[in-house]
């Protein structure tokens, strides 16, 4: 389904950040022993710390022994709740790191908006909730990419509107989560839509992924461009209500984001997953969740500027 060459323009995957105050974050619920308590993920038990990637990190974490982490927890398949614990692909990635770097994670629900500015103000160490990395946030923070991605139209069953393009949705409701990549893509949109004449995205942003999806799936959305896996998801768990449109397009990158004045972190955090990936738990997570399409010839920093 992905391509080797990932084409994006940096236009097409620009983000412009104001400066939101950070609201409503909050840590979820740990054990006593600290950390976040996950849905336990089998295989995992198998990974081995690796002791380059536990020297190469800064002395506060490796003092510490906790690595917190910044990401929305209602984004099913990547970051949500089951059975009062956090699961998905990045809740796998997270126990794979806690294996490998020899610590306890601390995932703050964060959402999309305040990413950036809890990074800035350190509020956490690292950003890890299905986050694109873009040109644009690569001048803001560094990445350490270690999945694929790309983006899916999702709409009502039937596709009543025959949206099947981003091109289709001048003149209709979009919406996203606020600061997202679907909400950038749905504005460029608009622009391109009034510059050929034609009527612009009434573009909707919403608090959360999972606001996004209610209003679709009541009607008060025409469609979303959103993260292809998110998409399938849910166009699974609507009961028939909703259904996937068009083709793949915004292929990327998703990544762990943190500040760019720590690159010992990052280079720390790139050796880790460098691990994951040659222990072979970057594959199992992927095929565990249906994404296998998602993997990566090895993780990466910055991807996005490098394939320019």
């Amino acid at each position: 389904m992905f391509t080797k060459k990932l084409c994006i323009s940096a236009a097409a995957m620009s983000l412009s950040f104001a400066c939101l105050a950070l609201q409503g974050a909050h840590a979820a619920d740990a054990p006593a022993g600290g950390g976040t308590e996950f849905l336990a993920t089998d295989f995992l038990s198998t990974l081995k710390p690796d002791q380059d990637a536990i020297d190469a990190l800064p002395p506060d974490i490796k003092s510490r022994k906790t690595l917190t982490i910044g990401g929305e927890t209602t984004l099913a398949p990547y970051l949500f709740r089951q059975d009062g614990k956090i699961t998905g692909i990045e809740a796998d990635f997270m126990q794979a790191l806690e294996k490998v770097l020899d610590v306890k994670i601390n995932v703050i629900n964060t959402g999309f908006s305040s990413m950036i500015i809890g990074l800035l103000s350190k509020r956490v160490d690292v950003a890890m909730s299905d986050f694109s990395d873009t040109v644009e946030r690569e001048q803001q923070v560094d990445f350490v990419d270690y999945t694929k991605t790309g983006q899916m139209l999702i709409v009502a069953k039937g596709n009543p509107l025959n949206i099947h393009s981003v091109a289709d949705l001048c003149g209709h409701v979009a919406a996203g989560p606020t600061g997202s990549l679907s909400v950038q893509l749905a504005d460029q949109q608009s622009t391109k839509c009034v510059a050929d004449g034609k009527k612009p995205v009434d573009v909707k942003r919403y608090p959360s992924g999972a606001d996004t999806y209610l209003a679709l799936e009541n009607g008060r959305v025409d469609a979303s461009g959103i993260d292809y896996a998110i998409a399938a998801h849910q166009a699974k768990a609507s009961n028939g209500k909703l259904e996937l449109a068009g083709e793949l397009f915004a292929l990327g990158y998703h990544g762990a984001a943190l500040p760019k004045d720590n690159p010992q972190l990052r280079d720390a955090l790139l050796k880790a997953f460098q691990s994951i990936y040659k222990q072979g738990a970057a594959e199992k997570i992927l095929a565990k969740w249906d994404v296998s399409q998602m993997i990566m010839d090895a993780p990466a920093i910055n991807a996005m500027t490098a394939h320019k």
